[in-house]
C-alpha cells in the first residue's frame, strides 16, 4: 500500500540540523501503509531497515518521525557509498485501540480524560515514521554550480568532493564553478577540477608538514632519553663532577643541533618551537545543546490534530493526520478490535557491511552508539554543505512515510481456525482496505480488482461499503 505524491504537487519539507539551520527538501513523497499481523502464540518478531549502496555512488539517509505537516525531525542519519549495507533494527510499540483506550478512561474525571486524550493524540503523531534518502551527486553538480550529469563519469572527483566536504569541512565557495554561466560543461569541469586540485594540495602539505613535525618530535625524545642517569657517589647524593660535566656537554651539543624556529624563542623542549596540531573544529557545544532543546521544545509544543467526524481527512498532505484518521475508522468498521496502531523506531545494535577496497572482502562490523552518533554529526555537516547552510533547497530526494498498524489475533492460528471458528485471512483483508482506503484516499470499491472480490467482501462486512453506496 503505498501513495506516490510527486514533488511538484508538494510543499517543501524542512528537517532542521540545529537551533539556526534548516535544510529544505523538495523531493517526491511516498506515503506506506504497513500492517503485521501477530497470533497469540507468536514472539515479538523482529525487523530492520536495510539499505545499500552500489559501487561508485552514494546518498544520505535521514531517519526520523513526522513532526508536523512540513518538517521531518531527524533521529539518525548516515553516509552510505561504495557498497555500503547498513542494517537498523526497528523497535514497534503496539497501542491499546481506540474502545480499548475509551473504556479504560471511562471513570476519569474530565480533566484526566483530556490530559489521556491529548496524550494519545501525541503518541498517534509520533507514529508517523519517516526515512529521507537524499542523492549526493546531483546535488553536488547543483551546489558546484555545473550542468546536470556532469560527475556522472567523473568518479576520482566525485571521491575527492566527498571527502573534502565530510572529513575536511571545505567550504563549498573555495570549490564551486564562479566563471561565465554561458561556458561548456567542460569548461566547468576544469575549472572545479582545477579549484579541487588547489585544496587538495594544500591539504597534502599540511599532512607532510605535521608528519615531519612528528619525526622531529620523535627525534628529540630519543635523544633526551639517550642522556645516561645521574650515578651515585657524590657528596650528599649530588652526581659526580664527571658526569655534570659530560651532561653539560650534551645538553649543549642538543641545544646546537635543535632546529631554531623564527618569530621569538620556543617554548618547547630545548628552546625549540613546537606547533601544536589541532583537532578539526566541530559544532559548539552550547549550540549542540540548545538545537537538541529546541527539537525538544517544538516537538512537545506540537498539538494534538483538529477532532475529526468519522475519519474524515482534514488535509491529505498532513501525514501526521493519518493515524488519526485510522483511528476513528477502526473504531467504526473493526468490530473484533482487533487492529492497533504501531509506533515505530530505529534501535541500537546497527551493524554495517564495508569493503574497505576493491582487493579486500566486504566485512560486517556493529556500530556501537558513539560511532552511530558520530555518524550522524557526519551526515548533518554535509547537509550544510550541500545546503549553503540552509540557503540551498535540495530537490534530488525521496521522503517515505510509514504508518503502521498490527493486526493482533486473540488465539494462534490453529486456536483462531477451529476454536473460534474465524477465518484469518478474511480479517486481515478488511484490515487491509481499511488503510488502503485511508493511505489513497479512495472508497474501498475502486482499490479492489474485480467485482467478485467486490461481492465477497461486501457479503462478509458490509460496513465497509455502506457509506459508498
Amino acid at each position: 500500500m503505498v501513495r506516490h505524491i510527486p514533488g511538484n504537487q508538494n510543499t517543501s519539507m524542512y528537517i532542521p540540523l540545529n537551533a539556526a539551520t534548516s535544510v529544505e527538501i523538495t523531493g517526491d513523497r511516498y506515503l506506506h501503509g504497513w500492517i503485521q499481523h501477530r497470533f497469540e502464540s507468536m514472539g515479538n518478531p523482529s525487523y530492520n531497515v536495510v539499505a545499500r549502496a552500489r559501487q561508485f555512488s552514494s546518498f544520505l539517509m535521514v531517519i526520523g518521525n513526522m513532526a508536523g505537516k512540513d518538517k521531518l525531525s531527524p533521529k539518525h542519519a548516515i553516509i552510505l557509498q561504495n557498497k555500503d549495507e547498513v542494517l537498523i533494527p526497528l523497535l514497534n510499540e503496539v497501542l491499546p485501540t481506540a474502545k480499548e483506550f475509551k473504556d479504560a478512561i471511562s471513570s476519569l474525571s474530565p480533566e484526566q480524560q483530556a490530559f489521556a486524550k491529548a496524550y494519545r493524540g501525541m503518541q498517534l503523531e509520533s507514529s508517523v515514521f519517516g526515512v529521507c534518502i537524499i542523492q549526493l551527486k546531483p546535488q553536488l553538480e547543483k551546489l558546484l554550480g555545473l550542468p546536470s550529469g556532469a560527475l556522472t563519469k567523473e568518479i576520482q572527483l566525485t571521491q575527492d568532493l566527498m571527502s573534502l566536504f565530510v572529513d575536511y569541512q571545505i567550504p563549498s565557495d573555495l570549490l564551486s564553478y564562479d566563471g561565465d554561466a554561458a561556458s561548456n560543461m567542460a569548461a566547468k569541469l576544469e575549472t572545479v577540477k582545477a579549484h579541487v586540485k588547489a585544496v587538495v594540495d594544500v591539504v597534502d602539505a599540511a599532512k607532510e608538514k605535521e608528519l615531519l613535525e612528528e619525526e622531529r618530535k620523535k627525534e628529540m625524545r630519543e635523544a633526551q632519553s639517550a642522556i645516561p642517569s645521574p650515578p651515585s657517589g657524590g657528596m650528599f647524593g649530588a652526581p659526580s663532577p664527571q658526569y655534570a660535566a659530560a651532561a653539560f656537554k650534551t645538553r649543549r651539543d642538543l641545544s646546537s643541533a635543535a632546529p631554531r624556529a623564527g618569530g621569538g624563542g620556543g617554548s618547547g623542549l630545548f628552546g625549540g618551537q613546537i606547533n601544536t596540531v589541532l583537532p578539526p573544529l566541530t559544532n559548539p557545544p552550547s549550540l549542540v545543546a540548545l538545537s537538541d532543546q529546541t527539537n525538544e521544545q517544538e516537538e512537545s509544543q506540537q498539538t494534538s490534530p483538529e477532532e475529526m467526524e468519522d475519519g474524515e481527512l482534514v488535509d491529505t498532505d498532513d501525514f501526521t493526520l493519518i493515524p488519526k484518521v485510522l483511528d476513528g475508522k477502526i473504531e467504526k468498521l473493526d468490530q473484533d478490535n482487533s487492529l492497533r496502531s504501531t509506533i515505530l523506531k530505529a534501535g541500537t545494535g546497527w551493524s554495517r557491511r564495508r569493503q574497505e577496497n576493491l582487493l579486500t572482502k566486504a566485512q560486517s562490523k556493529p556500530l556501537a552508539s558513539s560511532a552511530v552518533e558520530e555518524e550522524k554529526n557526519k551526515a548533518f555537516d554535509l547537509l550544510d554543505a550541500l545546503s549553503r547552510s540552509g540557503t540551498l533547497s535540495i530537490d534530488c530526494s525521496e521522503l517515505h512515510v510509514v504508518v503502521a498498524l498490527s493486526h493482533c489475533f486473540e488465539n494462534d492460528v490453529m486456536g483462531t481456525v477451529i476454536q473460534d471458528n474465524i477465518n484469518p485471512i478474511e480479517k486481515v483483508e478488511r484490515s487491509s482496505i481499511i488503510v488502503a482506503s485511508t493511505i489513497h484516499d479512495e472508497p474501498s470499491q475502486i482499490l479492489l480488482s474485480g467485482n467478485s472480490h467486490v461481492k465477497r467482501l461486501g457479503a462478509a462486512f458490509p460496513a465497509l461499503f455502506v457509506d459508498e453506496d
